[in-house]
């Protein structure tokens, strides 16, 4: 069986929060939005809440989040399908900052920061990823 992710797509400003994996995890020096494995009995609003308090230390509201897609997870070579990424968007009024010094699992990336998606080409995020936020 495929295994199911979710991750969230955050935006404010027509900037979109994206950070940069570590070496630690898969895919290290791709750019790519907060997420993380669905936990057996999660559903996948449930997985992208936790991932992204476990990655940011930023508590989100499931209120905030809208589904905005499914999009295939790959092997690092990309040549396996893992899985899909269920992917959420929230829109905050006040700009969400992560702090990965104090994040459960803040050591999965090295640096966050808001980007526009003309800054953040297919060759850095992904073109799953780039295609789902293109059409959003």
């Amino acid at each position: 069986m495929k295994k199911s992710y979710a991750g969230v797509v955050v935006k404010h400003k027509k900037k979109i929060l994206f950070c940069k994996r570590s070496s630690k995890v898969d895919y290290p020096g791709v750019w790519s939005i907060p997420g993380g494995t669905m936990e057996e009995g999660e559903s996948p609003i449930q997985t992208a809440r936790r991932e992204f308090f476990e990655e940011m230390a930023v508590d989100i509201d499931s209120e905030t989040l809208n589904k905005v897609g499914v999009i295939p997870r790959y092997s690092r070579d990309g040549k396996k399908l893992k899985g899909q990424m269920h992917v959420f968007e929230t829109e905050p009024i006040e700009k969400l900052i992560p702090d990965l010094s104090i994040a459960i699992d803040g050591e999965e990336h090295t640096e966050c920061g808001y980007y526009t998606l003309e800054e953040m080409p297919p060759s850095k995020i992904g073109e799953n990823l780039y295609n789902l936020l293109k059409n959003m």
